[in-house]
């Protein structure tokens, strides 16, 4: 993992107004067209995607989820997926713990991030120069 890389990026408006922690900077956000669980339970629609330099942090207006990405994340890829005629495009993030949410009633160890095809390009570059 490159995570280096992300410091390189230029800053960008924190748009979604997360709390930074020392030596942080925004590099990516976005709406989500769709946000859920690696098992694709939905966690919301419209939902807000700011990527910084240490942590990816997904506000679906219920919550906010937060992981570091050097400490929390195990991977990152672009998946496809085809149904009948509609092709999708996402992101899916593995975790290296689980994560109990609902008031312990679910859980889960990873995430799916759909953007539109404009952020699906920037974060699949962003994502080639981490992760890969």
């Amino acid at each position: 993992m490159n995570i280096e890389y992300l410091s390189t990026l230029p800053e960008v408006a924190n748009k979604y107004k997360v709390n930074l922690q020392d030596d942080e900077k925004v590099v990516f956000t976005a709406k989500l067209s769709t946000f859920g669980t690696e098992t694709e339970r939905l966690l919301g629609n419209d939902s807000a995607f700011t990527l910084t330099n240490k942590r990816i942090i997904a506000n679906n207006g219920v919550g906010i989820w937060t992981v570091d990405i050097l400490a929390d994340i195990v991977s990152c890829t672009k998946k496809e997926k085809k149904d009948w005629i509609f092709k999708f495009v996402y992101f899916a993030v593995n975790l290296n713990t689980e994560i109990v949410f609902n008031n312990g009633k679910e859980k889960l160890t990873g995430f799916v991030f759909q953007f539109n095809k404009k952020d699906t390009a920037r974060l699949e570059e962003i994502v080639n120069n981490v992760f890969n």
